[in-house]
């Protein structure tokens, strides 16, 4: 315990001691994801609502992804900016536990989305229209989704059943996250928590798409050697569009969140606060990168959403 006060009083002094130049750096680039996350991500909702085109009820869940986005950057990674200007945490205890179990909660949000998402493209593509159309209702995707804000909410007032201060300022990552030392349940459920993640769900989403890519390829490599009807093979091909830019989002996912599990695991391991400042910088760095990355990949990706940002930025929509 002696030797964990003593790692995060060397953090607190190196986030305070930071020299004018760094602060300016580092609260410039945390802005710049704020406001990239809070602008694209509110361009999607946007985007998804006004434009005709885009209210199937399958992209329900590219708007909750973007909603879980949005709501972080603007819940939780504003308070972290205050941080990086001040040197501190500033804002006290109820907004400590607020902000810790609300990143939990868009994490994880985050997280199920995207499983949904993968399990989405795997019926579209690899099933017959009658039982996708029979699974995927619009009643059903907005059960799912709503199921799976609920378990995230349960997930992460879960915590709580070790206390009521389950979240402390971390001096290395600029926000509050699981005090480790808390309760000596704390790092068991986060190994937990995260083997479930890197064991069961990150699987089942490859697994998703390795089989879409390969019922793709079989796809086209039927039309080559036969008279498949070209309306047929377009909406196909659209559909395979669709799940390529949303396989992207799952790789700019995994990117940014590989380096989040392995320094969380690695503490729940060694003891908290056992990390240099700029490691942990770094790692949440990457977290708030991918709040912002999503509306990017859909823009470049997709003719029709860049066009429906344009139309929105411009007041046309």
């Amino acid at each position: 315990m002696e030797e964990t006060s003593q790692r995060e009083n060397e953090l607190a002094i190196s986030l305070e001691d930071r020299y004018i130049g760094l602060v300016v750096f580092e609260s410039t680039l945390w802005a710049f994801l704020v406001g990239s996350a809070v602008l694209g991500n509110a361009l999607v909702c946007l985007s998804l609502y006004k434009i005709r085109g885009f209210r199937a009820p399958q992209n329900y869940y590219i708007a909750c992804l973007a909603a879980a986005d949005l709501l972080f950057a603007v819940l939780c990674m504003t308070l972290s900016l205050g941080v990086l200007i001040e040197g501190q945490w500033i804002f006290g205890n109820a907004f400590c536990q607020a902000q810790g179990s609300l990143t939990f909660v868009f994490a994880l949000v985050s997280l199920f989305t995207m499983a949904l998402i993968a399990i989405n493209r795997f019926f579209k593509i690899t099933k017959s229209v009658a039982i996708y159309r029979r699974i995927y209702s619009k009643r059903n995707i907005l059960l799912s989704i709503f199921a799976a804000w609920i378990v995230a909410i349960a997930l992460a007032t879960a915590v709580f059943s070790f206390g009521t201060k389950a979240f402390r300022f971390h001096p290395g990552k600029n926000l509050c996250f699981v005090n480790m030392n808390h309760h000596k349940g704390i790092p068991i459920y986060t190994l937990v928590a995260y083997g479930a993640v890197c064991f069961l769900v990150f699987p089942l989403m490859l697994f998703c798409y390795f089989k879409a890519y390969w019922r793709v390829r079989a796809h086209f490599a039927e039309i080559l050697n036969s008279s498949v009807a070209r309306e047929a093979s377009g909406s196909f091909a659209d559909e395979a569009r669709i799940t390529r830019m949303l396989f992207v989002t799952l790789i700019a996912f995994l990117v940014c969140w590989t380096p989040v599990i392995c320094t969380d695991v690695y503490e729940a391991l060694s003891g908290p606060r056992s990390l240099p400042r700029q490691v942990y910088f770094w790692q949440v760095v990457l977290l708030a990168s991918n709040s912002a990355l999503n509306p990017i990949i859909y823009g470049l990706m997709r003719r029709e959403l860049r066009m429906a940002y344009k139309d929105i930025l411009t007041c046309k929509a």
